[in-house]
C-alpha cells in the first residue's frame, strides 16, 4: 500500500550505464559472464540486454577516464535479478569456471553472488526469495531490525534444486536489474532525495546505510557511506557510474514524480526518454515513462 506522496509501487530501476576505458574487453566480459546480447552500438556506446530486448547495460567508452578518488562517491554495485533459483543455480555453474573471485551471502530476502567486471564495478546476481519469508514488518513497511543478518548460500542445496539440468545459455527471458547500490556522502540527504524526492519507501536506514523501494520490495536503490562518507564526486567523465534509470509506468506518473522533486527543491532537466536529476551525492537518475527504449539509453550515453 502506498500514499499520495509515494511513487507507484510497480516503478522498478532500468539500465545501468558506465563510463568504461575499454569498450570491447568489457562488452565481451558482459556477454560471457551473463549471456547478454548486444542490442544497439553507436561508436564508442553499447547497450546490452536481454533476447526480448530489455535494455540492462549501457557502456560508453572513454580510454582516458579519470579514476574517481577511493572516498568518491558512484557505483558501488548493480545487481542482475534472476527469475527463478533454477536459473540461479545455472548461472552459478556456469561462471564458477570462469576463474572469477565470487562472494556471496543469503540475506533472507534473497540468495547472491558479488564479483568485479575487469574495470573494477560490482556486480550483483541473485534471485528473490519468496516475499511471505522475507524478514520484513509489513505494519512499518520496513526491514526487521535482524534483517542486516546473512548467512552463507547453502550451496550444495542450491545445485541440487529440482529442474536445473538444463544448462546456461544466456540470460534468461525476464531477466532485469533488481537494484542499484550506490555510494553516498551523507546518510540524511540520500534519505531526503529518495524518499522526498523519488517517492520511494525507505525500507531500512543506518547512519551509513539507505535502503528505498517503490512499494514494499526489500531495496531497489541501496546507499552506503562505508567508504564515501563525506566524499567529493567524482569528476565529470571518470571511470564508473554514468547513471542508473528509474521506470516509472506512464506518463502521469513521471509528471508526479517531476513535481514531486520539483516541490522537494531539487533541479530536474530534460534527459532521453524522460528526465534527470542529481541525488546529493552527485549520483544521476534518469527516470523514465515505462521501460527505457535502446535509443534513448544509446542517446543519454552522448548526455
Amino acid at each position: 500500500m502506498t500514499t499520495s506522496s509515494e511513487i507507484h509501487v510497480n516503478s522498478t530501476p532500468g539500465p545501468v550505464a558506465l563510463t568504461v576505458r575499454d569498450l570491447e574487453t568489457m562488452t565481451a566480459f558482459y556477454r560471457r559472464l551473463l549471456g547478454l546480447d548486444e542490442l544497439a552500438r553507436d561508436g564508442n556506446a553499447v547497450v546490452l540486454g536481454t533476447p526480448e530486448g530489455t535494455a540492462l547495460l549501457g557502456l560508453l567508452e572513454h580510454p582516458d577516464a579519470p579514476e574517481p578518488a577511493p572516498d568518491a562517491t558512484g557505483l558501488y554495485h548493480l545487481a542482475f535479478l534472476l527469475p527463478t533459483r533454477q536459473d540461479l543455480a545455472r548461472w552459478f555453474t556456469h561462471a564458477f569456471p570462469l576463474g572469477l573471485r565470487i562472494g556471496q551471502s543469503d540475506h533472507y530476502t534473497h540468495e547472491a553472488f558479488y564479483l568485479h567486471d575487469p574495470e573494477g564495478n560490482g556486480i550483483e546476481v541473485y534471485q528473490d526469495w519468496p516475499q511471505e519469508q522475507w524478514p520484513f514488518d509489513r505494519a512499518a513497511r520496513r526491514m526487521t531490525p535482524g534483517a542486516a543478518q546473512r548467512e552463507d548460500i547453502r550451496l550444495r542445496e542450491l545445485l541440487n534444486t529440482p529442474d536445473t539440468d538444463q544448462v546456461w545459455d544466456g540470460a534468461p527471458a525476464g531477466t532485469r536489474m533488481g537494484h542499484v547500490h550506490l555510494k553516498m556522502a551523507d546518510a540524511d540527504a540520500t534519505r531526503d532525495f529518495m524518499a522526498g524526492g523519488l517517492g520511494l519507501n525507505v525500507t531500512a536506514q543506518s547512519p551509513d546505510l539507505v535502503f528505498a523501494a517503490a512499494g514494499d520490495y526489500h531495496h531497489h536503490v541501496g546507499n552506503n557511506s562505508w567508504r564515501s562518507r563525506g566524499g567529493p564526486v567524482p569528476t565529470p567523465g571518470s571511470r564508473g557510474l554514468h547513471h542508473w534509470t528509474l521506470e516509472v509506468p506512464d506518463a502521469a506518473e513521471l509528471t508526479r514524480t517531476v513535481q514531486r522533486l520539483e516541490t522537494a527543491g531539487y533541479d530536474v532537466q530534460d534527459a532521453p526518454g524522460g528526465v534527470q536529476s542529481l541525488d546529493p551525492s552527485g549520483n544521476r537518475v534518469i527516470i523514465t515513462a515505462g521501460p527505457a527504449r535502446v535509443e534513448d539509453v544509446l542517446a543519454a550515453l552522448r548526455n
